[in-house]
């Protein structure tokens, strides 16, 4: 890194932005285009990522390579002996950047941060390894969707036959309530063109309950 005047560092810091940057647009954009959809900036999530895909929980950072610290056992070396301020500064933001990840992933998140350099340089490289981090999660989200409806599905077939097998006034009230709105829905499942009341799926569960395709 160039070494720089007291006034030079003053106004580089001066046009340091930390929203809508340079490579934010740029990278915001290569998302897009690939058919990522996100949410910027969104403070609901903490360390306030540059970009959020919420529904599969990912979090994307685009870090100055000055500011948060690239290089920087090189660099800090050509600071000058001026330069505490920007020392403690930019190490405070690495510190920063570091919690930032290790709570996001604690949380479940997977982060993707990109050097500034690396995305003037190879933005189109970081916009496919993106969308295939985005594909991964997108497919590993619908299986565990699928894998809960097929556990709850479980325990409503259950509850069914537990009622069958309890048909008595010891069959808790809500629990009956239960089995008979989920007849109800094995009912549409299996016949969509016809209407069932919840009169007639209790009636049903006297005879027995009615089973899937």
């Amino acid at each position: 890194m160039n070494k720089l005047s007291p006034e030079q560092r003053r106004k580089n810091m001066q046009a340091n932005k930390s929203k809508g940057t340079k490579i934010e647009i740029l990278l915001g954009k290569a998302l897009f285009a690939k058919g990522i959809r996100y949410r910027k900036n969104n403070k609901k999530i903490y360390g306030t990522p540059d970009f959020t895909i919420t529904r599969y929980k990912i979090a994307i950072f685009a870090d100055g390579d000055y500011w948060h610290g690239k290089d920087w056992e090189t660099r800090k070396k050509k600071l000058g002996t001026n330069a505490g301020f920007w020392f403690d500064k930019i190490e405070r933001n690495m510190e920063r950047d570091f919690k930032v990840n290790k709570k996001l992933r604690q949380e479940g998140w997977t982060v993707l941060r990109f050097w500034e350099s690396d995305i003037n340089k190879k933005l189109h490289q970081i916009a496919e390894f993106t969308r295939e981090i985005f594909d991964f999660k997108k497919q590993r989200f619908e299986e565990q969707k699928l894998l809960k409806k097929q556990k709850i599905n479980e325990k409503k077939e259950a509850l069914i036959q537990n009622y069958l097998e309890r048909k008595n006034s010891e069959f808790p009230e809500k629990l009956k309530r239960s089995a008979v709105k989920f007849t109800q829905e094995i009912l549409h499942h299996k016949y969509p063109e016809e209407e069932f009341t919840p009169k007639v799926a209790e009636d049903l569960l006297q005879y027995g309950a009615p089973k899937k395709n």
